[in-house]
């Protein structure tokens, strides 16, 4: 009897136990779960170099519109030169093939190409890799500038004085020029072929009749022979120089064994043309 009362008793508090210590427990784990749970440390990021970058150089944003249209100092490669005295555009552009004198003008906001302001600031493009050196002709009796563009050409040819100028045959071209005194040129074609007869005409004392290609041309000439007249002179071989006055000029510096230089202007296709004599 007795045992079975202590074990009575011994459930009971069992029971009690279980009856405060369950609501603990479920208490527990539902603080547990509303703790929340920190995320796992970050993995360290690995940075690659920095790239480093130069900034390509542009016209200041200002109202002024002038480095808009004036862009020589802002295009890459392009070096300052100071203008001095006896500068010209021509010159300073030396080999360059793809960009004219006006175009560089413009580019420095020059008004004049011809006009350079000396002690000012102009930018020039750099000269071509392969440029060759420049020349200059050596032009005898005259003293001014002309350009360097080329080497002067060495050209063989023929030349005859007359009363009212003279006749040169260039035999690279294979024309001849009727050069009178009054500073214009006519061009014709060397036509003469060996056996081809020559003029029949009867020269004053002193003065001589063309033979051969000047002979035959010289038949063409209108009225009497105009505007040449007789010849004062045999016909001589020579050898002339020969320099263009710009990469796409019409004209062309000349120079003759008696050193003087001309400068003859003549369209292509045409069969007139204008010299004038450079040298006194």
């Amino acid at each position: 009897m007795l045992t079975a009362i202590c074990y009575g008793i011994m459930t009971m508090k069992r029971i009690k136990v279980l009856a405060f210590g369950f609501p603990a427990l479920l208490m527990t784990f539902a603080a547990a779960a509303q703790t929340p749970i920190p995320p796992p440390p970050p993995s360290p990021v690995i940075l690659g170099p920095v790239n480093v970058v130069t900034p390509t150089p542009r016209p200041p944003e200002s109202d002024d519109p002038r480095p808009a249209l004036c862009s020589a100092p802002f295009q890459t490669g392009w070096q300052a030169h100071v203008i001095e005295t006896g500068d010209t555009l021509s010159e300073l552009l030396g080999e360059q093939s793809n960009l004219s004198v006006t175009q560089l003008a413009a580019l420095n906001c020059l008004d004049d190409p011809s006009s350079l302001p000396v002690g000012g600031v102009i930018w020039l493009p750099p000269a071509p890799a392969d440029a060759a050196p420049t020349h200059c002709m050596t032009l005898g009796q005259y003293t001014g500038t002309l350009p360097c563009l080329s080497a002067p050409q060495q050209v063989t040819g023929a030349q005859q004085l007359f009363e009212g100028g003279m006749m040169i045959w260039r035999q690279d071209t294979g024309k001849i020029w009727v050069i009178d005194n009054d500073g214009m040129v006519l061009v014709f074609n060397d036509t003469y072929r060996e056996g081809d007869s020559n003029p029949t005409a009867t020269a004053p004392n002193g003065l001589f009749v063309p033979s051969r290609g000047f002979g035959k041309v010289w038949m063409q000439l209108p009225g009497n022979h105009e505007p040449l007249g007789w010849a004062t002179s045999f016909e001589s071989q020579i050898t002339l120089s020969v320099q263009a006055a710009g990469r796409v000029s019409y004209t062309t510096y000349i120079q003759l064994p008696d050193e003087n230089v001309y400068a003859l202007t003549l369209l292509p296709g045409q069969a007139t043309g204008w010299w004038v004599k450079l040298t006194s």
